[in-house]
């Protein structure tokens, strides 16, 4: 198969059969799920084509002409509409589709080069976009957690008894919660909207009669979430204690946690280990934590509350970021930032004394203008997203740039430790504060992580890395010498 590298790329075949061949072979397709594009690898990744409506949908929302259209295998009528992209392109238009326009993708790519012979090798979805994270977001922050939750429902008398599961892959979080709820599920529409979720798992319902679950569906749709609906089957507990075990490490024993009790939400978190192929990646093991969502920590906000308030961007926005509250507030300096200013929003606490301590913070960098200052220009200035570059760590995919840019996050903290021992107040309890929630810490991780800041200053060639080479010092080993 050969091809033109250019900003538009051309679906071309070495002969008539092959184009034919593959033809039938897009048309003999089963029907993909409601909102899914379709992309077929090219070149090992060098560009994608497109195939059938989705090739519509691209050339009149990426390319806004129709004229890239190609058909294959005829001619207008008779054809398989085609396009293609290059990567470039591949990767703005597939993070705008899973972070704004809701859409999930797979991607197929050919076994062995035999005819026809295409498989599925990643997808994604909005709340779930593992396999394509290091591809998407390389060099761009996430700024919004990919939040996916699964709902079990369970009716008891007059009683709807509603158990939930949700996951952050980028934090390696997994959260429970169950609850009884009434007619509206007003508590579930308040669960959605407080932890920004991106997509609702439930159980498929075949014949489409279940009152509940059709009143559920309304909901999640109201809330503009992506649903997808899974089998039975993946809400099975049987091996929940055991897949538990290994997400959160030995040293944790899940059956003893109060959040096993909770059978509904067990069943719904069994179906989100196994939609996110949790246990495929065995870096997942030990590094997973598991928390209790309370609903009435936070005050609830419906749709309609979000919607009014103009909390949270939406699509009509456009480029005017002071459209929402958080566009307007959020000046913050890290992607880990954006993602807790934007929990905040949707989560307003109930608490007093929490209320209270988060006054005292504003307070706190209100009135000192040279601590907030240093900390937004210098200490927090250029910070990498931590939680991700950990991950990769965790993966074994860390590459020595990852290496580099977390010394360089590690080099900040004597500063960083130094502007919060500089505050200076007469009030003890506002110097207690800092201590506690600020100060410990830092000092904590600043002394743990002395021996790599020394390993990495042994070894890498900081000289090649000012001009974006990344390599070990050849020095450091005679077989680097040469």
């Amino acid at each position: 198969m050969t091809h033109t590298l250019k900003d538009r790329p051309d679906v071309t075949f070495d002969n008539k059969q092959g184009e034919q061949g593959f033809c039938s072979f897009i048309r003999g397709l089963p029907q993909k799920p409601e909102n899914t594009i379709r992309l077929f690898e090219r070149s090992a990744g060098e560009y994608y084509s497109i195939h059938g409506d989705d090739a519509l949908y691209i050339a009149q929302n990426v390319y806004k002409t129709t004229s890239v259209i190609k058909y294959l295998g005829g001619n207008f009528k008779t054809g398989v509409p085609s396009c293609a992209l290059s990567r470039q392109n591949l990767e703005t238009f597939l993070r705008d589709a899973l972070m704004n326009k809701q859409m999930k993708v797979e991607i197929w790519a050919q076994e062995q080069k035999k005819a026809n012979s295409w498989k599925i090798i990643q997808q994604a979805s909005p709340g779930n976009i593992q396999d394509l994270e290091d591809f998407l977001f390389s060099n761009v922050e996430i700024t919004t957690s990919p939040m996916v939750l699964s709902v079990k429902l369970q009716n008891s008398g007059d009683q709807k008894i509603v158990g939930v599961a949700f996951a952050d892959t980028t934090i390696r979080e997994l959260g429970v919660s169950e609850f009884i709820d009434n007619e509206l599920f007003s508590n579930f529409e308040s669960l959605l909207i407080q932890l920004g979720v991106k997509e609702c798992i439930i159980q498929s319902d075949e014949v489409h009669k279940d009152y509940d679950l059709a009143k559920l569906r309304e909901v999640i749709d109201k809330c503009d979430i992506v649903i997808t609906e899974l089998k039975k089957s993946y809400f099975n507990t049987k091996d929940i204690e055991q897949d538990l075990n290994r997400l959160l490490g030995d040293e944790i024993s899940v059956a003893s946690l109060p959040e096993f009790e909770m059978k509904h939400a067990m069943a719904a978190c069994a179906s989100i280990i196994k939609y996110l192929s949790l246990l495929t990646d065995t870096s997942n093991f030990g590094y997973y934590i598991l928390r209790h969502h309370d609903l009435s920590q936070y005050m609830k906000l419906d749709a309609s509350a979000l919607r009014a308030l103009n909390l949270m961007p939406s699509q009509h926005d456009g480029p005017n970021k002071n459209a929402s509250l958080y566009g307007l507030l959020n000046k913050c300096k890290t992607s880990q930032g954006s993602r807790m200013l934007s929990q905040w929003l949707k989560q307003p606490l109930m608490n007093i004394k929490e209320i209270e301590q988060r006054q005292t913070f504003v307070e706190i960098f209100v009135s000192d203008t040279e601590l907030r200052q240093s900390l937004r220009e210098e200490h927090l200035n250029n910070l990498p997203d931590l939680h991700r570059i950990a991950k990769r760590f965790q993966r074994g995919k860390a590459t020595l740039q990852d290496v580099i840019r977390v010394y360089q996050a590690i080099n900040k903290l004597p500063g960083l430790i130094s502007a919060f021992e500089s505050f200076n107040s007469m009030e003890d309890t506002l110097r207690d504060l800092i201590e506690e929630i600020f100060l410990i810490k830092l000092r904590e991780h600043n002394d743990q992580l002395e021996k790599f800041k020394e390993l990495v200053e042994t070894t890498v060639d900081f000289e090649a890395a000012e001009h974006h080479h990344y390599v070990l010092k050849a020095d450091f080993n005679d077989d680097l010498k040469g």
